[in-house]
């Protein structure tokens, strides 16, 4: 099924008509690219009706037919896709967030709090990856945790850190997620074994966001 350039805007207003349980476009953004990148599979029956489950996990769909609903997951499935081929050609993946029009500041909050929401549903995964002796890797997971406690209020920050983490999160998310993919397509037992993605150099930013370079940070373990 093919969907205009505007198709995210029809989702946003479906989302919104949903209620308060349901995930916002931003939200629903960043759960996708996390169910994508899980170390785990987790097939759509898994997570569909997490979009509008809300808190107490009781939230349900209020589609007038069934019509309407497949409408809704085709919109839903054509974003997956899209994300999942733009993590296909590294460098082009790009997160939908939100801009406040009277600051002109990136928002990442609800995007990482979508993210956080799939890595909840596979717990096992990412302590892999965290297991694994790949830095990057876990600086990427350190970096999303610190990010969803800054944001659901869990982890205070001094306000150097919160305006170090508002400038640099938006730069930041791509990168993390292009590493936490690649990571899964080379430990995938399912997949064919392939080459092994170019290594962070010694004097590149690290990737954590410490500002620091590679060597001096995470690469000293």
């Amino acid at each position: 099924m093919a969907f205009s350039f505007d198709y995210l805007d029809e989702l946003d207003q479906l989302l919104l008509a949903q209620g308060d349980d349901c995930m916002l476009l931003t939200q629903l953004d960043g759960f996708l690219t996390g169910i994508i990148v899980s170390p785990d599979q987790i097939v759509p029956t898994q997570w569909l009706k997490t979009i509008w489950a809300g808190d107490d996990d009781e939230g349900v769909p209020t589609f007038a037919d069934a019509g309407g609903m497949q409408h809704f997951i085709d919109l839903v499935m054509h974003r997956y896709h899209e994300i999942l081929a733009s993590l296909a050609r590294p460098g082009t993946f790009e997160p939908v967030l939100e801009i406040d029009t009277r600051t002109d500041e990136t928002l990442w909050e609800m995007w990482i709090e979508g993210f956080g929401q799939a890595m909840d549903l596979s717990p096992a995964g990412w302590l892999r990856v965290l297991a694994d002796n790949d830095a990057g890797c876990r600086a990427a997971i350190e970096g999303i945790r610190t990010l969803r406690a800054f944001a659901d209020g869990t982890q205070k920050l001094t306000r150097a850190e919160e305006d170090r983490w508002d400038t640099e999160a938006p730069g930041l998310i791509p990168i993390w997620v292009e590493m936490l993919h690649q990571w899964r397509l080379e430990n995938d037992p399912h997949r064919p074994s392939s080459g092994k993605r170019q290594k962070i150099g010694r004097n590149d930013p690290c990737p954590c966001g410490s500002g620091r370079k590679y060597k001096k940070c995470c690469g000293l373990n």
